[in-house]
């Protein structure tokens, strides 16, 4: 395998270029704003055929090659006067910068905006424009990333099919807290683009990325208000201000987000342990959870140049939160006596993480680009809790807990790169990481009581090579990790400690024209297991559940080929993954005592799993309609009673229908409906779910004012339904959150706000440390 790739990487460097000149230039706007995302196209002068095709990036610059001949240079984008120029190639070229002008004719000029479809496909994956199409029209992020083919909202969660949980970037800075995507108004931002295939340039761990740019203004001030009311079966609310003053080289920001909110929680357990006793479990837990968070960020950035630029960001979270429990249990066994418990639990948690962020960018128009950062973060946890049981003979038991987590990371980050014109262009990085925490928990009644101590240091290279030839493009690249952990578990003095040296290879090949664009990649990747279960700790539950964390665990890696098709209106994807040691959490009855089950995340021999999804996006007059199917095939097999292997069985299969129709008076409807098939994920067989949702949208004051009624799962069919079967253990799950609600969003836009253009070096480790849905 690595004779093959550095086999690549030589073929690629020595390609045939030398009659290929780099075209180079920049569009602006009427008032002198850099454009993005205008489409431009290279004609043969002779017969207005096209040859090849680029668009302009967040800077609104454009490059390609081309051989040497006379050519046609057509710059198009909706809403603005399409504009033509002849140039002759035979050197490389920066070409002056082209200003676009709005269209003077606006004929059904509401209608094909509405309507123009947003997306573009790159060797990485889908890049969507925001601005002058249906996604520009919606409330909130969610509402537009679930426009977006590939991407669905799963509860509350936001995924990428296939691929997981996404990490997000704002301006290529990592986002660490979900707030932060809260407060971000949609008319603030130019374009989205979801990454799946995910290149050397980027963590290993992550699998699938939401790169967000946003726009950029000039001076003055900019002022944001925000109020959303939700109903459930309780009231939630949320308030957030954000604005900046932008004077001459100087950027300042600000912003606060308040959220209030109380939701039931429901979880009914049907369980069998079949050992030396079958044992019949029933657990239905009813919770009510109350959660409060202040979140606030500040910066300043300066301006050398355009292309040069310095920034500070802080940003802090303080929560709480109170749930409260009431669990019915009742275990019958086929011999012996019966159990039947009521159990109440008060739990109350606080949250506090500062994060500081240091930025700095060049762009010496000479080839060279740099891009260097740096973090600090902090965070604590701390939990205490009551938990009281009734036997059915009256008997009362109570027990106290406290449980707290302290976290320190400090990270940096440097890319390099060098754009050679005719011999494609070569990129460098370093990142560092060091964390140290350790997680405590003290019972009066548990398994054991634990303090366990962790320290991860990670040295990672990555070198990469990108060639662009008229409607080809092909890359390679080579990330090198050296990992050292150690863990301490500081009462048993159990010790674990591991080190890692991954060589990560990725390559990708793609072939775009003006109506097909197709890519193929490879890459590996890795998944270490989150920070807060690698412990010795054990977390009481009831008498017959125990959450375990574990000193023990290993990384996975998976092996990524995927392959991707834009034509026209119809989108395809197609993906393998293969994992050695995939984390799954799983669940055991202990020993000695079989009536108790632990559960806790482990490592699996390896996994197999094969996602299609097809797309199709077609506008028809005031109606856009989007489907999309999707079929995902598990291959895994695990260990089933009596030392007998069972294997995940039949496929999953998931439809989702959006639709936005713009209705008179500016009034724009949309009615989404989502369908998830029973089948099998890992060793989980998850039951079909439904949910139907509708949005009517209205904007006032040149869009200035907003307002949105959003109606979540009408019909309160979003539940989640599994069964599982591990070993001596049968298990049935029902779970449900209040899905079915009604929301109310007004919005205030001053004037719209610039976002800070910083990065963050504390990507991986921040999500590991849950800083991304705290």
């Amino acid at each position: 395998m690595k004779k093959l790739f550095l086999y690549v990487i030589g073929s690629l460097i020595i390609l045939p270029v030398y009659s290929q000149h780099l075209i180079k230039g920049t569009i602006i706007d009427s008032e002198n704003a850099v454009m993005p995302m205008v489409n431009v196209a290279f004609l043969n002068q002779a017969d207005s055929t096209l040859v090849t095709g680029a668009v302009s990036d967040s800077c609104g610059v454009y490059g390609t090659s081309l051989a040497g001949g006379n050519y046609i240079i057509r710059y198009s984008y909706l809403g603005y006067e399409t504009l033509y120029r002849n140039i002759q190639v035979n050197a490389n070229l920066t070409l002056p910068v082209v200003k676009m002008e709005l269209a003077q004719t606006e004929l059904e000029g509401v209608e094909v905006t509405a309507y123009r479809k947003p997306f573009k496909l790159d060797r990485e994956g889908i890049t969507a424009d925001v601005p002058n199409t249906i996604l520009a029209k919606q409330t909130t992020l969610d509402d537009l990333l679930c426009k977006i083919p590939g991407i669905q909202k799963r509860g509350e969660d936001i995924e990428v099919i296939g691929r997981g949980l996404p990490t997000y970037y704002i301006n290529g800075r990592e986002v660490t807290d979900r707030t932060e995507l809260d407060n971000l108004a949609i008319d603030q931002i130019q374009s989205v683009r979801l990454v799946t295939n995910t290149g050397v340039r980027y963590h290993s761990e992550q699998r699938a990325v939401i790169e967000i740019k946003t726009k950029r203004l000039g001076e003055g001030l900019a002022f944001n208000v925000s109020g959303n009311l939700l109903q459930g079966n309780y009231l939630s609310q949320n308030y957030k201000m954000n604005g900046s003053y932008n004077y001459k080289n100087w950027d300042f920001f600000l912003s606060y987000n308040y959220d209030r909110g109380k939701k039931n929680s429901n979880l009914d357990v049907y369980q069998q342990t079949q050992s030396d006793t079958i044992w019949n479990l029933t657990d239905l837990t009813r919770k009510q959870i109350f959660n409060e968070s202040h979140a606030y960020t500040g910066g300043i950035s300066y301006h050398f140049s355009p292309e040069s630029e310095i920034d500070l960001k802080y940003e802090g979270k303080y929560s709480e939160g109170n749930t409260f429990s009431k669990d019915t249990l009742s275990m019958i066994p086929d011999k012996g006596t019966s159990t039947f418990i009521r159990n109440l639990g008060d739990v109350s948690d606080k949250s506090v993480s500062n994060h500081l962020n240091l930025y700095y960018t060049n762009d010496w128009k000479n080839g060279w680009k740099m891009n260097a950062f740096g973090d600090y973060l902090h965070k604590t946890d701390r939990s205490r809790g009551n938990i009281r049981e009734w036997e059915s003979d009256g008997v009362e038991t109570s027990m106290d807990y406290y449980r707290k987590a302290d976290w320190d990371l400090f990270a940096a980050k440097l890319n390099l790169s060098y754009e050679t014109g005719k011999a494609g262009t070569f990129s460098f990085g370093y990142d560092f990481s060091h964390t140290t925490g350790t997680d405590y928990i003290e019972y009066v009644r548990a398994l054991n009581n634990g303090s366990t101590s962790n320290t991860e240091m990670k040295n990672s290279l990555y070198l990469s090579y990108d060639y662009t030839w008229n409607n080809l493009s092909l890359g390679a690249g080579l990330r090198y990790e050296h990992i050292r952990s150690d863990l301490k578990e500081n009462n048993s003095h159990k010790n674990q400690n591991q080190t890692y040296h991954n060589f990560l290879p990725s390559v990708s090949l793609s072939y775009n024209t003006e109506n097909l664009q197709q890519s193929l990649t490879y890459s590996v990747h890795t998944e270490r297991p989150p920070f807060g279960v690698m412990n010795d700790n054990a977390v009481y539950t009831d008498r017959f559940t125990y959450q375990k964390g574990n000193l023990y665990l290993k990384q996975a890696l998976t092996h990524d080929l995927n392959y991707m098709l834009f034509y026209k209106f119809l989108f395809f994807n197609l993906n393998y993954t293969h994992t050695h040691n995939p984390l799954i959490t799983a669940f055991y009855s202990m020993p000695g005592n079989s009536a108790v089950t632990v559960s806790y995340m482990d490592n699996f021999d390896r996994m197999h799993n094969l996602t299609g999804m097809v797309n199709i996006q077609y506008p028809v007059k005031w109606w856009m309609p989007s489907l999309t199917l999707t079929c995902m095939k598990t291959f895994f097999s695990y260990p089933g009673p009596n030392e007998s292997v069972l294997k995940a069985g039949r496929p999953l299969v998931m439809l989702n229908f959006n639709n936005s129709f713009t209705l008179p008076s500016g009034f724009l409807l949309s009615a989404d409906f989502n369908y998830g098939s029973r089948g099998y994920y890992q060793l989980y067989e998850a039951k079909s779910y439904t949910s139907f949702n509708l949005s009517l949208k209205k904007s006032f004051l040149k869009d200035k004012l907003q307002l949105s009624l959003d109606a979540y799962d009408i019909f309160n069919k979003n539940n989640t339904r599994a069964s599982a079967r591990l070993n001596d253990i049968i298990m049935h799950s029902v779970g449900k959150e209040e899905t079915r609600k009604v929301g109310f969003t007004i919005t205030y836009r001053f004037r719209t706000e610039k976002k800070m253009n910083n990065q963050s070096a504390a990507e991986t480790e921040m999500s590991r440390l849950n800083m991304d849905n705290q």
